[in-house]
This record gives C-alpha cells, structure tokens and sequence, in this order.
C-alpha cells in the first residue's frame, strides 16, 4: 500500500496543471483591490480640481462686482456693494460648476450642500505705518463674511503649504486694498472603499481682487452692519 501511494503523491507534486488557477488565486484579490483603490485616487483628483473651479468661479463673479448705483449706498461712496441675492445666487452656481455632486448626494441620501459648502469674505488690508508707500505691513480684517471667517477677524500670514484655516491666508496674497476670499469645502466619499474607509474633506480656497471697485461691501454690511464695532479700515 505504502509503495502504491508514493508514486500517486510523487506525481501529484509534480504536476503544474492547475498552478496558474492556484496563483490566481490568491493573486486576483490584490490586483482587484488595487484597480478599486486607482479608481478612487482617479476620482478624488479630479473631485479636487472640482472643488478649486467652484472656489475660483464664485470668487471671480464676486470681484466683477461694479459700482454702487441708486438706491445702494455703500458705506464708502465708489465702493461695490453685492445683493444677498446674488450672494445666494453665487452659492446656488457651485452647483452648475460641479454638478456630479448631485448624483453623490442621491447616493448617499443626502443634500448636495450638505457636500459642497461655500464661504465667501470681503477683506481690506490696512497699511502701517500709515501713509507708508514702499516696506509696508498689511495687516488685512475680515469686514464681511458668510462663514467661518467671521466680521472682525483679523488674519494672518501663513505658508502656501499650509493646511486651510480661517484665521490664516498665503503670505503671497498680502498687499494694498482688498481681496475677495472664497473657500470651499466638499467631503469626498469614497465610491468603492465606502464600507470601510472614512470620507475625505476636500478644502480649497480662492484669493481674487475686486476688478471694478476698490472693495466690495455687502447688502448686510451697508444697511444693517453685523459686525458690531467693527469699521472700515
């Protein structure tokens, strides 16, 4: 019996017909997961580049605000002064420019502004020593806001490689006047790691100066201002 067994089991270990199904195997999971995981990196790429249109669309239609014309009054004469509806009209557009966040709302039986949330700021930037011309600080206050920056905070430089804050700005973005800030933040969830994996916050702002006015003030700020004690600087 023992010698009738031995040349079976010599020929088993020798033969190679099914090691390919066997390396497949254990090999086919991994390759798989792999695929799953580039298809994700695919689509948060391009979820970012997404998100930095929405913050830069938004920004540039804020800074293409014009002059103040009767019955506006703007708290400094030549300033420009945006609507609250047009402010609600800028946030409603994020959803034109990104509109596959539609289908991931439906998905994840949520709202879409429940993913994609827009803040948008007014910031003037007030030069020292006063009357300065040339090696200037420019400390910048945020005299309107819809967000986390909120009505009298006061900003401060940070490095571009910086993770998003709202008390902090490029260093690259100080100088005289105004600037109109825009941030974005979209929660990027996972198409094929959902199960197990977190959602992943997505935040990029956009920095832009007013093209027509020197500021851009807002309904709020100009007929009820909501930043108490806070003036212009």
């Amino acid at each position: 019996m023992r010698c009738r067994l031995y040349p079976r089991l010599l020929s088993f270990v020798r033969r190679r017909n099914g090691a390919s199904s066997v390396e497949f195997a254990f090999i086919g999971p991994v390759l798989v997961l792999l695929l799953l995981a580039g298809l994700d990196t695919g689509t948060y790429v391009l979820a970012t580049q997404r998100v930095q249109a929405v913050a830069n669309s938004v920004a540039e239609m804020l800074s293409q605000t014009d002059a103040a014309v009767s019955p506006i009054t703007p708290v400094y004469k030549g300033d420009g002064v945006v609507q609250d509806s047009d402010l609600h009209y800028y946030y409603d557009s994020a959803m034109a420019t990104y509109p596959d966040v539609l289908a991931v709302a439906n998905n994840t039986g949520t709202f879409w502004w429940q993913l994609l949330d827009v803040q948008m700021a007014s910031i003037k930037f007030k030069a020292s020593p006063t009357g300065c011309t040339s090696s200037c600080t420019y400390t910048p206050t945020v005299i309107w806001s819809t967000g986390a920056r909120t009505c009298g905070l006061t900003i401060t430089a940070a490095p571009d490689t910086n993770t998003y804050n709202p008390a902090t700005m490029p260093t690259d973005v100080f100088g005289p006047g105004s600037l109109i800030v825009v941030d974005v933040t979209y929660t990027f969830t996972p198409t094929f790691g959902a199960a197990f994996l977190p959602t992943i916050p997505i935040e990029r702002s956009a920095y832009m100066s007013p093209r027509n006015v020197p500021f851009v003030e807002s309904q709020s700020t100009s007929m009820a201002p909501p930043c108490a004690g806070v003036t212009f600087p």
